[in-house]
């Protein structure tokens, strides 16, 4: 686990906190403190070292990208998962500013909207659901020491056709995001965002 003085801090707080609500409970305390640190020290990861990743791992962050909230209980994704280094090559040359992250990573998870399952009511609430999909695979990721990075490719239309081009998918799927994921090549220091002014309270 990556972490930095300031995780670590927030990790303190955390564990008191939790304690305290949970009538005391280490285990409770321990566990609220191990989920924030690993929020805490997501970062993106774009290099990669060249060894591979287990079907095991990769049904460990495709399980947890489906235990997101998703509206109406739609759960309006589908997941394509890429290992093809071929494939990879030509998705990166059809994706601007995704390249070499999509070869040079074990596999690729190709975040799509299904829209023959889409909230009815609110077709546009798959963004969402699909999105908070996204973070949890990376979050899985940062948990089992794996780094992975979110290459956007919903609303660029153009990014869209290249890539149901070179996928071969059916048109009823949306691609919102490729996530490359693989183990990486260096230690990451994640970004501290906490920023008190974009915090508006109304007591």
């Amino acid at each position: 686990m990556r972490l930095n003085l300031k995780t670590l801090t927030l990790g303190a707080v955390a564990t008191a906190a939790l304690a305290s609500c949970s009538g005391g409970s280490q285990d409770s305390a321990s566990e609220g403190n191990a989920a924030l640190n690993n929020i805490m020290s997501r970062t993106s990861v774009r290099e990669y070292t060249a060894q591979p990743v287990g079907a095991d791992t990769v049904e460990i962050l495709l399980k947890a990208a489906m235990a997101a909230p998703t509206a109406a209980n739609a759960r309006p994704w589908k997941f394509v998962v890429v290992r093809n280094e071929a494939m990879r090559a030509e998705l990166g040359d059809s994706l601007p500013n995704a390249g070499d992250k999509l070869t040079k990573s074990a596999f690729v998870v190709v975040v799509c909207g299904d829209s023959e399952t889409f909230f009815k009511p609110q077709p546009d609430f798959w963004v969402q659901d699909c999105s908070a999909a996204t973070e949890n695979l990376l979050l899985a990721a940062n948990a089992v020491g794996l780094g992975a990075v979110w290459c956007g490719i919903y609303p660029d239309m153009n990014r869209v056709y290249a890539t149901r081009q070179v996928l071969g998918l059916s048109p009823e799927l949306i691609p919102l995001c490729v996530v490359p994921v693989g183990h990486p090549a260096s230690a990451q220091e994640p970004k501290d965002k906490w920023n008190p002014d974009n915090v508006i309270y109304k007591d």
